[in-house]
């Protein structure tokens, strides 16, 4: 979601935005990353890492097949009585990876050896990602630890991949940069402006898309 520097700046999304943006960057990800594992942050990640499975697939022995996804419940807006909400001095952490219902696919801890593909709505603060990426690498260092065998350990190490996609960046400053082996994809560059998703309509959803009409050109 996000606040905008200059209140009453706002730009409507429709599922058909979402959608056709998400879309169009599938291509490059697929070309340059080649994800096998989504990992969506919530609430804001589960539908549009659900859009983007769609154009990601697999082909093993000839046949299409769904990237899995996992999801992480993060918490970085407070509520404020709910009449408005104010950035959040923490990312606070509700809900982590659990691979243990995998079974016989259950190997290595469940990170190691995949391309990870972090996705999430919308790159305001970075405060988010950077906490996720850095409590990834550390799930991944701990994995790594347990490897006994050294030539198979390397060879997690380098197979074991990390990339963020979201649907919107915010052109603002950050909190963080991101680390250097974190490639990092983003379907449109937006001002600092509120962004007004269609799932966090709370209304009639037809209003909220032909309100769109009067999104100011950025």
């Amino acid at each position: 979601m996000g606040h905008p520097e200059e209140p009453g700046q706002m730009i409507r999304l429709s599922y058909n935005d979402i959608h056709k943006a998400i879309q169009k960057t599938a291509v490059k990800i697929k070309d340059e990353f080649a994800p096998t594992l989504f990992i969506a942050i919530g609430g804001g990640g589960f539908i549009p890492a659900r859009i983007l499975r769609t154009f990601c697939k697999t082909t093993t022995e000839g046949k299409k097949r769904n990237i899995p996804i996992q999801a992480v419940g993060l918490t970085l807006y407070e509520s404020l009585g709910g009449i408005e909400e104010v950035a959040g001095t923490e990312v606070v952490r509700t809900q982590w990876l659990d691979f243990s219902t995998l079974g016989k696919n259950f190997n290595h801890g469940g990170l190691l050896g995949r391309r990870i593909l972090v996705v999430d709505e919308v790159d305001d603060t970075r405060k988010t990602l950077i906490y996720t990426i850095r409590e990834l690498q550390h799930d991944i260092k701990v994995q790594l630890e347990a490897v006994s065998d050294p030539d198979e350990k390397e060879r997690l190490r380098e197979e074991t991949k990390l990339a963020i996609f979201v649907v919107h960046n915010k052109l603002k400053p950050k909190t963080a940069e991101l680390p250097p082996d974190v490639q990092y994809f983003s379907a449109v560059d937006t001002p600092d402006v509120w962004l007004a998703y269609p799932w966090e309509c709370d209304g009639d959803i037809d209003e909220h898309d032909r309100l769109r009409s009067e999104n100011q050109d950025s």
